[in-house]
C-alpha cells in the first residue's frame, strides 16, 4: 500500500517564510554596506599579560617590503611593549599566498625596531581573525582551560571591535589598542570600514564565537 504523502504547508505560509528569509538577507546586506565606526581610542591599561598584534595580508609588497597597514600594527605593538604595558609581544597570522608567514614577517620587523627576540611569541597557523583568537589563546594558555589572560589587542580601529568579540569568546580579557589612521592614504577609513562590513556579511551565518572556542581547543 502506498504511504500517504506528507501534507505541505499552505501556500501563504510558504510564501511568508520565503519573504522573511529574503528580508533577513536584505538586512544583512544593508548592514554590510553601512560604514562601521572605528574602535574608541582610549588609553590602554597599565599592565597586561601580552600584547597581541593581528596580521594583515599580504604582509609584504612586490619588493618584499612590509606593507603600511601591517607596519602600523607592528609599530603600535612595539611602542606598547617599550612602554612596559606587557612583557610579551605575540604576533599572529598565518601563511599568505606569497609564501610569507605573517607572524614571521611581523616578528622580524619587531626585532628591527628593538624588541628582544625572547620577548616575542609567534602564532603562524591562523587563516582568519577567528583562528587568530583561538590559536593565540591556545599558545598563551596551553592546556589550562580556565586561563583568561589579559591581552592588549592591536589592529586597525575598524577591525578591532570584531576581533575583540572573538578574543573574548576564546577566553581572553581584552583591551583594544587601535593603530593610528594614516594621513597619507586618502579614503582609508571608508575602504577599511566597508571591507569589515563585507566580512560581517560573509560570516553572517557562521558561528564565529563557537569556531574561536573550537580553535583554542585544537
Amino acid at each position: 500500500m502506498a504511504r500517504p504523502s506528507a501534507k505541505r504547508p499552505p501556500l501563504r505560509a510558504r510564501v511568508g517564510a520565503v519573504s522573511r528569509g529574503a528580508l533577513g538577507l536584505v538586512g544583512v546586506l544593508l548592514a554590510a554596506c553601512t560604514p562601521l565606526p572605528p574602535a574608541p581610542d582610549v588609553p590602554p591599561p597599565t599592565r597586561a599579560d601580552a600584547i597581541v598584534v593581528l596580521g594583515n595580508r599580504p604582509p609584504v609588497d612586490e619588493r618584499g617590503q612590509v606593507r603600511p597597514e601591517l607596519r602600523r600594527r607592528v609599530e603600535t605593538g612595539v611602542r606598547l611593549w617599550k612602554e612596559g604595558r606587557a612583557p610579551l609581544l605575540v604576533m599572529t597570522g598565518g601563511p599568505a599566498p606569497s609564501g610569507h608567514v605573517e607572524a614571521e614577517v611581523m616578528r622580524d620587523l619587531a626585532i628591527e625596531l628593538g624588541v628582544r627576540p625572547e620577548a616575542i611569541r609567534t602564532e603562524g597557523r591562523s587563516r582568519d581573525t577567528i583562528e587568530n583568537a583561538g590559536f593565540t589563546l591556545a599558545a598563551l594558555c596551553a592546556d589550562d582551560a580556565t586561563c583568561e589572560p589579559r591581552v592588549l589587542l592591536v589592529s586597525s580601529p575598524f577591525h578591532l571591535p570584531r576581533a575583540e568579540a572573538l578574543f573574548e569568546c576564546a577566553g581572553a580579557r581584552v583591551a583594544m589598542a587601535p593603530t593610528p589612521l594614516p594621513e597619507d592614504e586618502p579614503g582609508y577609513a571608508e575602504r577599511f570600514s566597508r571591507s569589515e562590513g563585507f566580512v560581517r556579511f560573509a560570516y553572517a551565518f557562521v558561528d564565529e564565537c563557537g569556531r574561536a572556542r573550537a580553535a583554542r581547543a585544537r
